[in-house]
């Protein structure tokens, strides 16, 4: 792993931040960073791990310092995002770091830094409970702080929750959430979409992974039917379909799209 040239593009990246505007001097850096990342066994470098944990400590360091009025996000890798509105910090598919399906990675949050998330998210949420948007360290410390998680029975059983909510079974009125199925006709898993309404009135689309049309569908008839729209969406950018979820929900509320699955923190 070529370390100078991470650091080098990380500082771009701080000096550009994310925003919904075209940014060529953005999309360059991170087109470099796909390019570092590409490297054969990248996801076993010292220096890539090492990158990543202090990559989730500044994300974790701005959420402990702000204090502002306006709600703000902060992604981490690969599928989890928090969110500070009203003051409460929601964690939302929140994991332990890179989850490969063999072998071993670098790209782990050591107990420290769970630790650390459990005592500032004030509710957790999980999609469904493949292993890249779940962590059941992570539930134990919120469990022992008696934070409120809320995730599909399945989850729950799965990976075995003390005192989590079913998804199925929680409601709150700036909280929607829609039971779906996460998968294709192949086989798949129960899944929860969220919208979450902020302070600030904005709602926030997550459903996880998007694997099939009439999956999708379905959350955005729900959301209609909700008499609410969309203004931001956390999903991947990946599909199987005929749709494409991304230009299907700016259609529908002409909402904004943030990924998932991806390095930009």
């Amino acid at each position: 792993m070529k370390t100078a040239e991470l650091d080098k593009v990380f500082r771009v990246l701080d000096g550009n931040p994310p925003c919904f505007a075209a940014s060529p001097l953005r999309q360059k850096a991170l087109l470099e960073l796909d390019g570092l990342l590409s490297e054969a066994d990248s996801e076993i470098s010292r220096e890539l791990g090492n990158c990543y944990r202090k990559r989730v400590d500044k994300s974790l360091d701005e959420m402990e310092a702000y204090r502002g009025s306006t709600p703000r996000l902060w992604k981490l890798y690969s599928s989890g995002f928090l969110i500070r509105s009203s003051k409460r910090t929601i964690a939302v598919d929140v994991n332990g770091g890179c989850t490969p399906p063999s072998g071993r990675t670098r790209l782990l949050l050591p107990p420290s830094r769970m630790r650390k998330i459990a005592e500032l998210a004030d509710e957790y949420y999980n999609t469904h409970s493949h292993e890249d948007h779940i962590s059941a360290p992570l539930c134990d410390e919120l469990a022992k702080r008696g934070k409120l998680m809320v995730m599909p029975r399945e989850a729950i059983r799965r990976w075995i929750i003390p005192g989590a909510v079913p998804s199925e079974e929680f409601a709150r009125p700036d909280r929607s959430i829609f039971m779906n199925w996460q998968g294709d006709k192949d086989g798949g898993l129960p899944c929860a979409m969220y919208l979450f309404t902020l302070s600030n009135g904005k709602n926030v689309f997550v459903r996880g992974d998007i694997y099939h049309d009439e999956g999708f569908l379905a959350c955005v008839e729900h959301v209609k039917k909700q008499g609410k729209k969309a203004d931001y969406a956390f999903i991947t950018p990946y599909y199987k379909g005929k749709i494409v979820p991304v230009e299907k929900l700016f259609r529908s509320f002409h909402c904004r799209f943030i990924p998932i699955h991806e390095w930009e923190f």
